[in-house]
């Protein structure tokens, strides 16, 4: 185990991360009535979900009566900026964000030729998943609509670069 050696009245932290200083547990002779030596206590951290939050380290707790020093940590919803910032490249069609790297556009070209060769119907209904891998369902009519918009976009960033 370790130990947190603390002063109460300036509410300082001495030492950190030591064994206790005596070998019976007993507490040090000549040492200030403020000065405690509390036990290092690491709380599990919290499940969350990654997409959403983001796990944030609590002030350590530092508890005389328990004779702790407690460390923790808190889930925290992510601000829009940082939400953001976790969206792969995309651009917006008909509200689903298609995700514009090299690798989505291949897809979706091959499952345009799919949709193409397959004889499929405007009103059959096919499944794309967006940039964020949620799968949105709509006609093969509505698909070809946002595959000319989602094509045009990409040729345009990939020509002003």
């Amino acid at each position: 185990m370790k130990y947190t050696t603390y002063n109460s009245t300036t509410q300082e932290v001495i030492v950190t991360g030591r064994p206790y200083p005596t070998s019976d547990g007993s507490r040090p002779p000549n040492l200030a009535d403020d000065i405690h030596i509390l036990e290092e206590v690491t709380e599990a951290k919290p499940t969350y979900d990654r997409g959403t939050h983001k796990l944030v380290e609590n002030a350590i707790a530092y508890d005389t009566t328990a004779k702790t020093a407690t460390r923790s940590w808190s889930a925290v919803a992510l601000t829009q900026a940082e939400l953001d910032e976790r969206i792969p490249a995309h651009v917006e069609i008909s509200g689903i964000k298609y995700d514009t790297s090299e690798l989505s556009q291949n897809a979706f070209t091959r499952m345009m030729t799919l949709v193409s060769n397959a004889g499929m119907l405007d009103t059959d209904e096919v499944a794309v998943k967006d940039c964020l891998g949620v799968s949105h369902t709509m006609t093969v009519s509505a698909f070809n609509a946002d595959m000319v918009q989602f094509g045009l976009y990409c040729y345009n960033a990939f020509h002003s670069s």
